[in-house]
C-alpha cells in the first residue's frame, strides 16, 4: 500500500472556515484599535502644539498664537511665531477619521509673555469621526495656560 501525503478536501474546508471565523472576530477589534490610536495621536499633537506655543511665549517674552486652519480646528492648526523669532511657523493636521472642535471654531489662541491666554479659558473636543465605540477626549486650557486632558466619554 502506498503512503500518500497531503490534506484532504474536508481538512482544507475546515481550515478555511476556522480562518474565516478568526478574521471575522479580529477585524472589528483592529478597527477600534486603529481609531483609538488616531484619536490619541491627534490629542497628543494638539496638546503638544498648545504646550510648545506657551513655552515659546514664556521663553521669548512675546505673544505666540495658535490659529485654526481655514475651515476651523478640525482641518488643523498652526503655531504662529512672532516675526522677531527664529522659529518657523509649524502646522499640524488631525489624523484621518478624527474631529477637533472648539466652541469658537474660527478664533485662535494667543499666549502672552506670561504664559496665559487672552480671553479666558478654552476647551477642545477631540472625537472619532465615525460612529465607533471609541471614546473621545477633552482638552481644557485655563486662562493661566494650564492644559488638562480628560476622557470625554461618548462623542456626539
Amino acid at each position: 500500500m502506498k503512503c500518500v501525503k497531503g490534506f484532504t478536501l474536508i481538512e482544507l474546508m475546515i481550515a478555511l472556515v476556522v480562518a474565516g471565523v478568526i478574521l471575522g472576530l479580529a477585524v472589528p477589534s483592529m478597527r477600534t484599535m486603529m481609531a483609538n490610536s488616531s484619536l490619541r495621536a491627534t490629542t497628543a499633537d494638539l496638546a503638544s502644539a498648545l504646550g510648545a506655543a506657551r513655552m515659546q511665549a514664556l521663553s521669548m517674552r512675546a505673544d505666540v498664537t495658535v490659529s485654526p486652519a481655514a475651515g476651523g480646528w478640525g482641518n488643523g492648526w498652526t503655531i504662529d511665531y512672532p516675526a522677531s523669532s527664529s522659529e518657523q511657523d509649524k502646522s499640524y493636521t488631525p489624523e484621518d477619521g478624527v474631529t477637533v472642535d472648539r466652541e469658537d471654531d474660527s478664533a485662535g489662541l494667543t499666549f502672552s509673555a506670561q504664559g496665559g491666554i487672552a480671553g479666558g479659558s478654552a476647551e477642545f473636543s477631540v472625537c472619532s469621526a465615525d460612529a465607533s465605540p471609541v471614546k473621545g477626549y477633552t482638552l481644557e486650557l485655563s486662562f493661566l495656560g494650564k492644559l488638562t486632558q480628560k476622557d470625554k466619554g461618548d462623542c456626539p
